[in-house]
């Protein structure tokens, strides 16, 4: 009986998994064709990544529009970004057109170093205000909830962070349930707090801010909510500040 009941229940997975995925590809195809125009810069920093072995999901375009949409929403002044990668290239973007700077933080020289690369390829020029720094990450296993994150005390204020690093691979092992806690090292909140994915370090985030008077409004990514998505649905989890 319980083997039957495991068999119903795979069965019943692979099922919502299958009509999920269809509803992510009819979403990803409707926006596409309401938002042509602005797809179209967003499919060339696709193509370079795809170029270098990044950005292989059919998603990413998707993804960096709607990065594009909260930076074009809440106009940040400063971006701190914790895992460099193709986000980097619309953070670098909007902060050459805005006057703004942008710290990005990897701890993978390479991947770093490509990533600087590629900003460098697609404007021909650097940039005092953009700036790619390798950071070794910290394994905190003893802590609650366990910590990966980067060792590094940081002094400026920033108004928009963004989390994406580091890896949660520990010598081969993927930890899902570690978080990024470096956001809470800062000496001043920021206004707006990005997460890719990361479903740990989104519960941490809205834990906290429940514990010191709700200080952020919080907008889960609807791909950790296991409902079908529209065509104009969060990708991200983000947080805005009040006040």
């Amino acid at each position: 009986m319980k083997m039957l009941l495991n068999i119903a229940k795979k069965a019943r997975n692979r099922i919502r998994a299958f009509r999920r995925e269809k509803s992510l590809e009819r979403a990803h195809r409707t926006h596409r064709l309401e938002h042509q125009e602005e797809y179209i810069e967003i499919d060339k920093f696709v193509q370079k990544f795809r170029c270098s072995g990044g950005m292989k999901y059919a998603y990413s375009s998707y993804k960096l529009w709607h990065l594009n949409q909260l930076l074009q929403c809440h106009k940040p002044d400063s971006i701190l970004e914790f895992g460099s990668g193709s986000s980097t290239l619309i953070f670098s973007e909007f902060v050459r057109k805005t006057g703004g700077r942008l710290l990005s933080i990897d701890e993978e020289e390479k991947w770093a170093t490509n990533t600087q690369d590629l900003i460098n390829l697609n404007s021909g020029d650097t940039s005092d205000n953009i700036e790619i720094r390798v950071c070794e990450k910290v394994f905190n296993n003893g802590s609650f909830p366990k910590e990966i994150k980067y060792d590094i005390c940081l002094e400026e204020e920033y108004e928009f962070v963004f989390i994406d690093g580091p890896s949660l691979q520990i010598d081969g092992i993927k930890h899902k349930d570690a978080v990024n806690s470096n956001v809470f090292d800062l000496p001043n909140l920021p206004k707006v707090i990005v997460v890719d994915v990361r479903k740990a370090t989104v519960e941490y985030i809205s834990q906290l801010s429940r514990l010191h008077k709700d200080h952020y409004l919080p907008y889960v990514s609807d791909l950790l909510t296991g409902r079908r998505v529209k065509f104009d649905y969060n990708y991200f989890s983000y947080f805005i500040r009040k006040g």
